[in-house]
């Protein structure tokens, strides 16, 4: 399909989607997360690309929903609309790569659950970030209740969705949101840094690594421990365990193959 209010470029071993309808701050229409799931699909069946980041045209991120259709909406469109949500966002969390939110402006509402179903989060100084669905009487969603306050926390996460206060990209980064806040003009080259990092890496071994930290969210250690033997096995077995021990006795870079 033709991607619809979407860019998606290749940028080395990343591939770089970008929501555009800048003149809404990226408000999420049907047509654009359909795109967008499609672009996640085109990004996870790529053997080139290796991370994938998530960035807004213009001055900001993502505003949410478009919500200037709210009003008009009827019932089973809405509910058509949310597991449009629910299921690009379920993609993007449990995509085998890495992924990373570029957050270079203002982010709110499903914007703002795009960043958390992400990786890794690194946002420019000026961004602004937060829920705010409340303050339009709907609830956090995607799965939002569950991933806040694992990272900073039930007390603040309830605060966060409870009074949809949109804080400073400073603070976000103060109570664990963010990855890393850094200055508007460096923001690529530090989402680029960590690409550089990631890609260096095994990509089997990443690949397992997040799948273990899926799974072993909401279980006890020992079943946790078991997860990951079963994830050291399956890297154990694989061709890139052998060249990551050869290039390490032979003191190069190793040259995955992804097998």
């Amino acid at each position: 399909m033709e991607l619809q209010d979407i860019l998606y470029e290749k940028r080395g071993p990343a591939a770089w989607i970008t929501l555009n309808r800048p003149t809404v701050l990226n408000a999420l229409s049907p047509a654009l997360v359909r795109s967008l799931r499609q672009a996640c699909t085109d990004a996870q069946e790529d053997a080139q690309v290796r991370a994938v980041v998530f960035t807004g045209a213009g001055r900001g991120f993502c505003a949410g929903a478009d919500i200037s259709t709210m009003e008009h909406t009827r019932l089973d469109d809405f509910r058509t609309f949310l597991h449009e949500l629910a299921t690009t966002w379920s993609l993007i969390r449990t995509l085998p790569k890495p992924t990373i939110a570029a957050i270079n402006g203002v982010v709110v509402g499903a914007g703002f659950e795009l960043t958390l179903v992400c990786d890794f989060r690194i946002a420019a100084s000026t961004a602004r970030i937060g829920s705010a669905e409340v303050n339009i009487n709907q609830p956090m969603t995607n799965g939002s209740t569950h991933i806040l306050p694992r990272l900073v926390g039930e007390t603040k996460a309830k605060e966060l969705g409870m009074t949809g206060d949109i804080i400073e990209a400073t603070e976000a980064e103060r109570i664990g949101l963010l990855t890393a806040c850094v200055k508007p003009d460096a923001l690529e080259e530090r989402v680029n840094t960590l690409v550089d990092t990631l890609v260096s890496r095994g990509p089997i071994a990443i690949s397992q690594v997040k799948q273990c930290f899926a799974r072993n969210r909401d279980v006890d250690i020992e079943t946790a421990i078991m997860g990951e033997n079963e994830a050291a096995t399956a890297c154990f077995l694989s061709a890139d365990q052998q060249e990551g021990l050869r290039a390490f006795r032979e003191k190069r870079a190793p040259r995955w193959s992804g097998t």
